[in-house]
């Protein structure tokens, strides 16, 4: 039994450059300064992929230094950049 994974690559829009102060992050629910990202870590997107998909996802390992792969629940697995989302 052979098992295939699909594994979806999702651009996001650009976070606003007003969300750069402490106070933004703090806004959106985000620790600052961010704690250290570890696998098996639920974190919030700043735009889901969808309009139906939940808008938290679960780490499960770092792909870089500046991509995890993570899975959405009702969307599955997703490639995310570290600056589509933040620890909560």
């Amino acid at each position: 039994m052979k098992l295939q994974t699909d594994i979806r690559t999702w651009q996001s829009q650009p976070t606003p450059a007003s969300a750069t102060s402490v106070r933004d992050w703090e806004k959106l629910g985000c620790a600052v300064p961010a704690p250290k990202l570890a696998p098996s870590t639920w974190v919030k997107l700043f735009n889901p992929p969808t309009a139906f998909s939940f808008d938290e996802a679960w780490l499960l390992c770092e792909c870089s230094e500046e991509q995890w792969l993570a899975w959405i629940p009702d969307y599955g697995e997703i490639l995310l950049s570290t600056h589509e989302f933040c620890a909560t």
